[in-house]
């Protein structure tokens, strides 16, 4: 019904505030049914910045404990709410996490979570609201959630983790994926980062001679140094590879090819230590994001869209870091989505794209040229594995020590470089990655 002004005329009715809550359910059944992270947030679309914040915060808490919180659930349901087509189930488990996981007043979490339901979901409205009433009304001790990280990860997986890292590090890492990562920010120079934490010394902890790690942040447009192109915002783990890659080349600058490398921290870190960079990516809006980086930071490299299956070079090069597509497994901390989109048997199609970019690079090398091969997986077959067989059936090519650094010395077993989760535990842990290094015989 319009309302009416006292000279009669009528005002139009305001829109009916988005439903936080709701909008949050959205963007998590979304990605239970097969979107990614990047690809649900747009069911956050018209909150305000602060429910938006809000709502992506307690989606990201959701699926960082997924599989204890259907633990806990267990206990109070003889039937699990099945997942399509309503939100009953996400908003069930996004009250728990309010409960749970949140400082949400208990009774704000269940009237609130209750009142997101919508017509869909009326069958299942009194379950949901019986069921997180009884939690809230629990003491805090009876409402935790089951202590065992394990279960939010896929068996298959955890077995994987086992075998190759041992039970004890394949739990920490199951531990640490249920952290939110802190900030790490990679300096155009050693210099800069000094003089960075000097000026900011309550904030931060360096790693290594680039990195700078942020506890908490604000905006990242809002910390100093960003617009004056100073740093761009790289996991120390994922700065490796190019650090141990310019650490193994002659000190004068050379020709280096970054094989898919948006969105570009990469390239960022090679263009700053002076070298001649030249960016390919498939993906022609993740190089925009490159570009911008470039931009911003007032670094230079040229930059190619092109499949580097079909691409060939002019010229060959003094060195190549292939990042290739990988499952990401290492990056679990940051995409909390993942386990859900992966299955056992996932790598199968990504190990042949691997062998075939490293076979490619290979050729483009000049004669002594070195070639690093890098991923951001935990699963060996991505790494370990792949580096082996590219060295078993490429005679031309041989296994080149990584450089020693300090920081990077634990990490390093000859030609390899394996990071985990469950690495740099007290400072906040770190990504997965893997790095190979290879020469090309003279």
């Amino acid at each position: 019904m319009q309302k009416h002004t006292r000279s009669g005329q009528s005002r139009p009715k305001r829109p009916a505030k988005p439903n936080l809550r709701r909008q949050a359910a959205a963007m998590l059944a979304a990605i239970e049914r097969g979107k990614t992270l990047d690809e649900a947030t747009d069911r956050l679309d018209g909150l305000s910045a602060a429910d938006r914040g809000l709502a992506r915060a307690m989606v990201m808490l959701a699926l960082r404990h997924r599989g204890e919180i259907a633990a806990l659930l267990t206990r109070h349901m003889k039937r699990a709410i099945p997942p399509r087509p309503h939100l009953a189930k996400a908003l069930l488990h996004l009250g728990v996490t309010q409960i749970c996981l949140m400082d949400v007043p208990a009774h704000a979490a269940v009237g609130e979570t209750v009142k997101a339901c919508g017509r869909q979901e009326q069958p299942y409205r009194g379950l949901i609201n019986a069921v997180l009433r009884k939690l809230a009304d629990q003491n805090e001790a009876d409402h935790r959630l089951p202590d065992d990280p394990g279960l939010n990860m896929p068996e298959w997986m955890m077995a994987q983790w086992a075998d190759h890292y041992g039970p004890g590090k394949a739990a920490q890492i199951a531990v640490m994926h249920r952290h939110r990562p802190p900030l790490d920010l990679c300096f155009k120079s050693p210099d800069k980062a000094a003089a960075w934490l000097t000026q900011n010394p309550d904030s931060a902890t360096q790693l290594g001679p680039t990195h700078i790690r942020l506890a908490e942040a604000g905006r990242v447009e809002d910390l100093p140094g960003f617009h004056d192109g100073d740093w761009w915002i790289q996991d120390v783990a994922a700065g490796l590879p190019a650090q141990l890659l310019m650490g193994s080349l002659p000190a004068k600058p050379g020709t280096i090819l970054d094989l898919c490398a948006a969105p570009g921290g990469k390239t960022l870190q090679l263009a700053a230590a002076g070298h001649e960079v030249t960016a390919l990516d498939v993906s022609t809006s993740r190089l925009k994001r490159l570009t911008e980086n470039l931009s911003r930071t007032r670094l230079t490299a040229n930059t190619v869209a092109a499949d580097a299956l079909d691409w060939t070079p002019d010229h060959p090069f003094d060195a190549i870091l292939l990042d290739a597509p990988c499952s990401a497994t290492g990056t679990i901390r940051r995409h909390p989505d993942l386990p859900l989109h992966r299955r056992p048997g996932y790598t199968a199609k990504l190990t042949v794209l691997q062998d075939a970019l490293l076979n490619r690079a290979a050729g483009w090398l000049k004669p002594g040229g070195l070639l690093l091969y890098a991923t951001c997986s935990l699963d060996p077959q991505e790494g370990e594995r792949r580096s082996a067989a590219f060295l078993a059936r490429q005679t031309g090519m041989q296994p080149q020590a990584l450089p020693d650094t300090p920081f990077a010395r634990a990490f390093i077993t000859g030609h390899e470089l394996r990071t985990t989760p469950a690495d740099l535990v007290h400072e906040g842990g770190m990504d997965g990655f893997y790095a190979a290094l290879m020469r090309h015989a003279d």
